[in-house]
């Protein structure tokens, strides 16, 4: 998505004072992210609701680069008894180890800012299911490997990025699966939650 700004800013000055642009020190990134992590309303809303889009936008970009008659829809899967997770499968063209430590690490980093073809922008909603638990994990299938990260909040509440085991290889189509667990008690909301937000 385009984001648009405001251009027509009119700051009057009295005098050519000295001035610095603000900006984040990496000691105290933390706080920052833990503010971005946690400004949803509904925990629950937002996993679903980001996840997916995020998926979505994965798919359309694929599309976009590869001519195809036919286009894979993205797989959902509502937490159950026997499997309490909530997970959303993409088919776009997956992540190198490079792009999962040198971009989707990154808040506020996104690739979808050139086209208003995509949902997202801000470089946030990927980091979701952090609002709801501590930890989610990211199955990337690309370059015909198959890798998995732990994406988590650890003790000094910095987010972290961790490769679980080396990649392996796959026959599986490319693109992304972000796995949330969900808690016993949740497991019907997230399945109301997600069917009502699928109802649009």
């Amino acid at each position: 998505m385009i984001i648009t700004q405001e251009k027509n800013k009119q700051v009057v000055e009295s005098h050519d004072f000295d001035s610095v642009n603000c900006t984040i020190d990496a000691e105290d990134m933390r706080y920052v992210a833990s503010l971005l992590r946690n400004n949803y309303s509904n925990p629950i809303l937002a996993v679903v609701r980001e996840i997916s889009a995020n998926a979505l936008d994965a798919n359309a970009e694929i599309e976009n680069k590869v001519i195809s008659d036919v286009s894979r829809p993205i797989e959902i899967k509502l937490p159950t008894k026997m499997n309490p997770t909530f997970s959303v499968r993409d088919f776009g063209g997956g992540l190198s180890q490079e792009d999962v430590f040198g971009l989707y690490s990154k808040y506020g980093k996104s690739t979808k800012r050139t086209s208003n073809n995509y949902i997202g922008a801000f470089g946030i909603g990927k980091f979701a299911p952090l609002s709801y638990g501590d930890n989610f994990t990211c199955v990337s299938y690309h370059g015909g490997k198959k890798t998995t990260y732990n994406i988590f909040v650890n003790e000094d509440d910095d987010t972290k990025i961790s490769m679980i085991g080396d990649p392996v290889p796959t026959n599986e189509p490319t693109g992304l699966l972000i796995e949330v667990a969900v808690a016993e008690n949740d497991r019907d909301e997230f399945r109301q939650v997600a069917q009502q937000f699928f109802k649009f």
